[in-house]
């Protein structure tokens, strides 16, 4: 493709004929107009030359100095489309010529990306193809169509998600933004759209508004995202300075102890722990629970067996009186009572 901001070339027709040869009937003003046109001439290959060799090279020092990203033509097509716009962001801020950045990009092609520069070159020399159809066939092999339509399918269709912050939405709003520009380069439609997809607890509390500036209606969703978030972290700071599961703040060994101490605790009535009403209480058989009787006339009580032929029998208690008198006399009684 031929580069219309190219230098151009000096006309073949004034080389095709010899200097040294005076045209028929020319006098020696003609020929002090050939070699005067020679020297313009000479004059013109020099400045093409400084124009090209000079400026390349100063270009390429200046170049090399900002460490520029090398391309080694993967698999990943965003890796593709970055690697030309970080270039285009060097040749912007060194502003360089059209006619250099073709010829400062191709040596940062490594790997497979340089064979194919390898097959594309003598179709398309890097002297005389410019930028823009330099792109146009580096995205023909490694930003295809088909990539950059679902780039742009993803922006259309993108989301705030419920987990997703305003921040967060508002930046991958903007990185998928660059394959849109023509609702990113107006301020009304993007901020249209940019609207559209916020969650709609938020987008239902700004929808009132008609936002022409994409950065209004950013720091309106900002402010009403922090009203939303507030109540969520009033009650986060309660939860922390109460303890979880409503308990009191005493140590769990000394709750542990006084329920202990509650459980050996018996019944206040007849000191012993039982379930239900206490039977000393309501006047009740310890034995059958029945009200109208004690235990010792129960009739459902067990009779005690009798005793078995052997069994030594159980003494009877017997109680002693001693008179004064008696006492009095002497106390061998009782000493001879102990012996």
């Amino acid at each position: 493709m031929e580069d219309d901001r190219r230098p151009p070339s000096p006309d073949p027709s004034y080389r095709s004929e010899s200097p040294d040869t005076p045209r028929s009937g020319a006098g020696s003003a003609d020929l002090a107009g050939v070699y005067q046109l020679m020297v313009q001439l000479l004059q013109q290959q020099q400045q093409i030359q400084l124009a090209t060799i000079q400026p390349t090279s100063s270009y390429y020092e200046r170049f090399r100095r900002l460490n520029p990203p090398v391309f080694d033509g993967g698999p990943d097509p965003i890796a593709a489309e970055t690697w030309i716009r970080d270039m285009e962001k060097m040749f912007q801020a060194l502003q360089f010529p059209e006619e250099t950045k073709v010829r400062l990009a191709i040596p940062q092609l490594k790997g497979s990306a340089e064979f194919w520069w390898t097959t594309m070159e003598p179709a398309y020399p890097a002297s005389r193809i410019t930028w823009r159809d330099f792109t146009r066939l580096f995205y023909a092999e490694y930003f295809p169509d088909s990539v950059n339509q679902m780039k742009q399918d993803e922006f259309l269709t993108l989301t705030q998600s419920e987990h997703m912050s305003v921040l967060q939405y508002a930046s991958k709003f903007n990185e998928l933004g660059r394959f849109c520009p023509q609702f990113m380069e107006n301020e009304s439609s993007k901020a249209s759209r940019f609207e559209r997809g916020l969650r709609y607890r938020i987008r239902s509390r700004i929808s009132s508004h008609l936002f022409t500036c994409y950065r209004d209606v950013l720091d309106r969703a900002l402010k009403v995202e922090a009203d939303l978030m507030r109540p969520d972290l009033e009650r986060s700071d309660l939860t922390k300075a109460r303890p979880a599961g409503g308990q009191s703040s005493r140590p769990k060994g000394i709750k542990g102890s006084m329920i202990k101490k509650r459980q050996n605790r018996g019944c206040p009535s007849c000191g012993k722990h039982h379930s239900g009403p206490c039977l000393k209480k309501i006047g009740a058989c310890f034995t059958c629970g029945q009200l109208g009787h004690m235990a010792c006339d129960c009739p459902k009580r067990a009779p005690r067996p009798p005793a078995t032929e052997g069994q030594k029998p159980r003494n009877t208690p017997r109680v002693f009186a001693l008179t004064r008198q008696d006492a009095s006399v002497s106390d061998q009684v009782v000493t001879d009572h102990h012996q």
